[in-house]
């Protein structure tokens, strides 16, 4: 029996959707793809900005939420996404003025329609600095690596006291403001450093270099 009209009709309108279907999954999946490797990504010379608190137990609070005694959050970790989130983050007591003024150009420097600020909390001793090595991020997740040397000579610092470091990282990609994890994997002391120097007198309090102090520079 050959089929009826109805039948064909049926045939081929099933047939159509199922092409258009077919086309609208295939354009999507690949976008899809692409925005999954354009928010994931390794940068192997990141610019960050290392800024510590002798002084205090945070470099960064919140100027938009405060404590029960009405004081500012310390901040963390966080993903800020936009100027105005940038515009809330303050520069908490004990920090250099000078850098407060990196900070503040740092964050109003930064082009948040293609990037995103990191900031992180570290602990360092007041002799040692950071190094960072790379920093490598996916959605709601940033990491980097790092390793540990002495400070220089004519930077002032005190042996055995830990300092409150932040490390406030420019990433070149946008990215959601939800953070559900983060971490970091470092040694010491750096396999290659362009230092020339090895031991700090682990007794004594070097005075510094009240210049090279403001210019701040990769002191941290």
């Amino acid at each position: 029996m050959s089929p009826t009209r109805r039948a064909l009709l049926s045939s081929a309108t099933l047939g159509a959707v199922g092409a258009l279907a077919g086309c609208l999954g295939g354009a999507d999946e690949p976008e899809s793809e692409s925005v999954q490797r354009r928010a994931s990504g390794t940068d192997t010379d990141p610019t960050v900005l290392k800024v510590r608190n002798p002084d205090g137990d945070a470099v960064l609070v919140d100027g938009a939420e405060t404590d029960g005694a009405g004081d500012p959050l310390s901040i963390g970790r966080e993903l800020v996404t936009s100027a105005d989130r940038a515009a809330s983050l303050l520069v908490a007591g004990g920090v250099a003025d000078a850098d407060r003024r990196r900070v503040r150009s740092f964050l109003d420097e930064t082009n948040f329609d293609a990037e995103t600020v990191y900031v992180a909390r570290a602990g360092v001793y007041s002799c040692q600095r950071l190094h960072i090595d790379s920093v490598s991020w996916q959605p709601q997740r940033v990491e980097y690596e790092y390793c540990r040397e002495l400070r220089p000579p004519d930077e002032a610092c005190e042996a055995g006291t830990r300092v409150a470091l932040a490390l406030i990282f420019r990433l070149p990609v946008v990215l959601d403001g939800r953070l559900s994890g983060s971490g970091s994997s470092g040694m010491s002391p750096c396999q290659t450093t362009a230092t020339d120097y090895a031991v700090i007198d682990g007794n004594a309090t070097v005075p510094g270099n009240e210049t090279a102090i403001d210019e701040g520079g990769d002191a941290a």
